[in-house]
């Protein structure tokens, strides 16, 4: 068994790397303190590549990123007297009264080479506490929500209206309301042998028959229906007759097999374990394998979405959340490293990829009965070599609480979404603006 002090000792320690919090929350880049130099990043590719990691259920980023310094310390030990990580042994400090948990495997790592800004505080005016209404806000991203997402808006905008399937793709089941265009929507493969169906269709009663499907595709896209789930089928039909015609599948629409490079949590070479000793989960794994083998077949996939659900964590959080940061940090830390063996026509792919992670809220700061309870201003960061590392907007201030004793944001989480629609994706400005509905600030990390 790996108690927690075995498994600081095995990660060492890493230079506290630092880059400055923008004092106004809005698009300044972040400043070097603590003794560090921030590494120049390297400039944005021509052929980027996102991919979203959804951190499902509202995690307790207190937890991920404590205060450590300043009020907001006081605070933060007096309303988590027995889940609060405020040992310094268990912490690397970010400056600015922010500290990094090191159960978040691998991301110490990643801020000291300069490759992740955080963003802490961010959030919505009129924020709710619904999983699923707040997901869909997420989702929609939008000055007036509608019923589409930000990320289906822009597949609207930028993807081949005939075309261009395996652009956009998701690595889970379902479709979420952010990938759901008014034109186009994003399609699922959830496995390397090929495409499913996209789940939300199955109760849809105007199915495209099987011709439809694999022959009639460009029809279904042109037509005028008043049914939206029958433009997902004609691109997952249009997605099948890809499979049987693309290169980067085989015989029967199977991807061209690859052996990960590293190790990821839950394989059995895995250094980090479980508080209970057993392997972590493979939910995030399996699905980052999945899209770094979609990416070295060659697909041209522009945009990705994968998902690490468990975050809801009302109770038993001192052994879960733990074990939810074990995976989903070194999940993107095996994920980022294998990367780094992949050559594509474009370039290598660790110099193409940004990964984006976001929660759609963060927890109350006061804990609750061995856990805590939803809250509201939460906490995004994104990790590539483009990506100019720190501190950006600003870490909410604990001692000036809303009426429900949740945390103010800081940050519009649109202001994050018109950063990456514009300065990563390519939208030229007013388009972003026209996509989220409105101006928002730039955030400074690229």
């Amino acid at each position: 068994m790996t108690t927690r002090r075995e498994f600081i000792q095995t990660l060492g320690s890493t230079g506290a790397l630092l880059a400055g919090l923008d004092a106004c929350g809005g698009g300044g880049k972040g400043s070097s303190s603590g003794g560090g130099t921030t590494p120049t990043p390297t400039p944005v590719p021509a052929s980027p590549i996102l991919v979203i990691v959804n951190i499902d259920g509202g995690y307790d980023w207190l937890n991920v990123t404590p205060p450590n310094a300043g009020t907001n310390l006081g605070v933060y030990q007096t309303k988590r007297a027995t889940l609060g990580i405020t040992n310094p042994a268990l912490l690397t400090d970010l400056g600015s009264g922010m500290a990094l948990n090191k159960d978040f495997t691998g991301m110490d790592t990643l801020h000291a080479l300069g490759h992740v800004a955080w963003i802490p505080g961010i959030g919505m005016p009129n924020p709710n506490l619904s999983h699923f209404t707040c997901i869909d806000l997420w989702g929609q991203g939008a000055a007036v929500p509608a019923g589409n997402g930000w990320l289906g808006r822009f597949a609207d905008t930028a993807f081949n209206p005939s075309g261009d399937v395996l652009r956009g793709l998701t690595v889970t089941p379902d479709l979420p309301v952010m990938l759901k265009g008014t034109t186009r929507s994003f399609v699922s493969i959830t496995s390397a042998g090929g495409y499913v169906y996209p789940a939300y269709l199955l109760s849809t009663s105007t199915v495209p028959d099987a011709a439809t499907l694999e022959t009639g595709w460009g029809t279904a896209l042109s037509a005028s229906s008043a049914d939206p789930g029958i433009l997902a089928a004609a691109q997952a039909g249009k997605l099948f007759f890809d499979a049987q015609n693309n290169p980067a599948f085989g015989t029967g629409g199977t991807l061209t097999a690859r052996t990960p490079t590293v190790p990821y949590p839950g394989d059995a070479t895995y250094p980090v374990l479980k508080l209970s000793g057993a392997a972590l989960s493979t939910s995030l794994s399996s699905q980052l394998k999945l899209i770094a083998q979609m990416i070295a077949a060659g697909l041209p996939a522009q945009v990705y979405f994968s998902r690490l659900s468990g975050w809801d964590t009302h109770s038993n959080q001192a052994v879960d959340h733990p074990n939810l940061q074990r995976a989903l940090g070194g999940s993107i830390k095996a994920f980022y490293d294998d990367l780094a063996t992949i050559t594509t026509t474009a370039g290598l792919a660790q110099d193409r990829v940004m990964i984006l992670a976001y929660s759609e809220f963060g927890r109350r700061v006061q804990e609750n009965n061995g856990g805590t309870d939803h809250g509201t201003a939460g906490l995004a960061f994104c990790v590539g070599k483009s990506v100019k590392g720190g501190l950006y907007g600003g870490y909410p201030d604990l001692t000036s609480l809303d009426s429900n004793g949740n945390m103010k944001y800081t940050t519009d989480f649109r202001s994050l979404y018109a950063t990456v629609l514009e300065r990563w994706l390519g939208q030229a400005a007013t388009a972003t603006d026209t996509l989220l509905g409105s101006a928002y600030p730039r955030l400074g990390f690229l």
